[in-house]
């Protein structure tokens, strides 16, 4: 079956009937019926267009980290599905400028997209593929092509197809209680696996006086082991070696002022734990590395006992969230996924990962209506929105850049969702600007620390009061503000915030050149650089209040400021300016 809707080629190799329109929004709507398809091949629809070359320069997807070059038509083509991705592409200029926008209202189907250089004409190559379902019985599939062609900023561009994927694809988001946007803690790189429930209270205890206002209790509650790996997942009893009563532990964590999550890695089941043998014969593969095997959600028992589990832990011992990580390991590993079997009740993983999501969040909302819940990269997509309300950076430990550039790009599609830094962790003999650019890098995010705070060095101490306080003043603008960005392709090279007369500024390079707009009489100016300048301008002059200091917060100037065409104001290295208008 092949038809042509302007200049997209659409075909499905499938017996039945495919209807295509144009939506007020000028984006095409395909709805495709089926009984059957073609002997010898698996069922799939496809779409496919060309266009021009013309001043696209860079290129974005959600998981593009470092690369935002212009990939060639014959790559490999690029997954997305509920727990991996979104699917959304854009092509922007070296002035940050939108030129082509390209997503997909199913963020939840396996979809292959290939947006690549065509290299004997010029030409960008896009094609789409969907598998479809094989199940036995008639179909029916819909999908509606976002093609956004406006001359906005590459910011925009994407926070409009946020808004689309909210209003008109039914990608409805969770709600996001106030704590979600409060720095936490997270256990991880501070204790990895060896917890005590002590030694954690401790910590809660620095943790709540700086300002945080929940702990996140990672991987190690749960076992005696320590070798880091997953063999002991899965019984999810808490190991009381380390915590010898859950539930006065997080009473008293309570007690701080502070919330309580919980970590589980959701779809490993442990070689060595005791449920090991009674879901062996419901695995998508088994994984010798971590030393587990991956729950099938396919079978309604599996997804039942991932549900009891939480609701268990959640009434027992008074939780306010769950960490649940490795959504995005339910697949086959490098095998074929295993062929339907009786006692599954849903024919593809990903439908069946959906389904498990959506009824452990309706269970545990239903016990909770603010549970906290985070997710971590890949598992980011518009559909994940509406299960989790905190969204986290992919592990980069002590790493400020993928930290920068991991924060900001969620917050280019994640909405009002609170998008969080990887734990923050330094060595205790680092430099106070080291430690300093790494809480400025996730300045547009909510601040995780994973770093023992007792006997932490008293400069650092200092500088992460400091720069708590402030993430804490100027939340509204750095957590809930849209952004825009500077030089995308170069990693966000600075970034703005602006609202009413106010405005957060963040230089993340040397000699870039920040532009006070006119609109903006208080200003707050993020020195995240090694230089010990920055460089101002402003279209008409104006005469500022200028208030410098170091990146442990301690005054170092103040003074009148003339701004005109380009203007230099000695500020430290990590810094901050304050500058109010006159």
């Amino acid at each position: 079956m092949v038809r042509t809707w302007k200049d997209v080629r659409l075909e499905a190799n499938v017996r039945g009937e495919l209807n295509a329109r144009e939506d007020e929004g000028g984006h095409l709507q395909l709805v495709l019926r089926w009984e059957g398809c073609e002997e010898g091949r698996p069922p799939q629809l496809t779409l496919a267009w060309s266009q021009p070359l013309v001043d696209m320069q860079f290129a974005w997807h959600p998981r593009c980290g470092f690369d935002r070059s212009l990939r060639v038509d014959w790559a490999a083509p690029l997954a997305t599905k509920v727990s991996s991705s979104a699917p959304v592409f854009c092509f922007y200029n070296a002035k940050g400028r939108n030129r082509l926008t390209v997503a997909l209202s199913d963020a939840k189907t396996l979809l292959y997209s290939s947006l690549g250089v065509r290299e004997e004409d010029g030409r960008l190559n896009c094609r789409v593929e969907v598998p479809l379902d094989a199940s036995a019985g008639a179909h029916e599939y819909r999908l509606t092509l976002y093609r956004n062609q406006e001359d906005v900023s590459f910011a925009q561009a994407l926070r409009a197809v946020s808004r689309w994927w909210e209003e008109a694809c039914g990608l409805t988001p969770s709600p996001v209680p106030p704590e979600a946007k409060q720095a936490m803690y997270s256990s991880w790189y501070s204790f990895h696996q060896a917890t005590v429930a002590g030694e954690i209270e401790a910590e809660c205890a620095e943790a709540a006086a700086l300002g945080m206002g929940s702990v996140i209790v990672d991987d190690g509650w749960q076992t005696e082991d320590g070798s880091r790996g997953y063999a002991y997942c899965g019984d999810w009893q808490v190991a009381e070696g380390k915590i010898p009563d859950m539930a006065a532990h997080v009473a008293r964590v309570h007690a701080l002022g502070m919330k309580y999550l919980l970590w589980y890695s959701v779809p490993f089941m442990g070689y060595r734990s005791k449920g090991f043998p009674a879901f062996e014969d419901k695995l998508l593969c088994k994984l010798d590395r971590m030393q587990a095997g991956v729950l099938d959600p396919r079978y309604p028992q599996v997804r039942r006992y991932l549900i009891d589990t939480y609701l268990r832990s959640l009434e027992a011992y008074d939780l306010d969230g769950f960490k649940l990580d490795f959504i995005d390991s339910f697949s086959a590993g490098e095998g074929a996924t295993p062929p339907w079997k009786p006692g599954m009740d849903i024919a593809l993983v990903e439908q069946a990962v959906d389904r498990l999501m959506a009824d452990v969040l309706g269970a545990l909302r239903a016990r909770k209506p603010d549970i906290l819940v985070e997710f971590r990269q890949s598992y980011i997509g518009p559909a994940m929105r509406g299960f989790g309300n905190m969204f986290r950076v992919g592990d980069c430990p002590a790493d400020a850049l993928s930290n920068r550039v991991g924060t900001l790009d969620l917050r280019m599609t994640s909405g009002d969702t609170a998008v969080h830094s990887d734990m923050l962790m330094w060595h205790r003999d680092d430099r106070d600007e080291a430690v300093a650019l790494q809480l400025l890098s996730v300045a547009f995010a909510v601040p995780q620390i994973s770093v023992r705070l007792e006997g932490l060095r008293p400069s650092h101490r200092e500088l992460l009061a400091f720069w708590l306080g402030f993430l804490r003043e100027q939340r509204e603008l750095l957590l809930e503000t849209p952004l825009e960005v500077e030089a995308p392709q170069n990693l966000y090279s600075l970034v703005r915030a602006e609202k009413d007369e106010r405005a957060v500024i963040a230089l993340y390079e040397g000699g870039r050149l920040a532009d006070l707009h006119a609109q903006s009489r208080h200003i707050q100016l993020l020195n995240a650089t090694a230089e010990e300048r920055v460089v101002l301008c402003s279209s008409t002059p104006r005469r500022f209040l200028a208030e410098t200091f170091d990146c442990r917060g301690r005054a170092v100037d103040r003074r009148e400021l003339l701004v005109e065409a380009c203007t230099l104001l000695a500020v430290p290295a990590c810094g901050l300016a304050r500058l109010t208008a006159l």
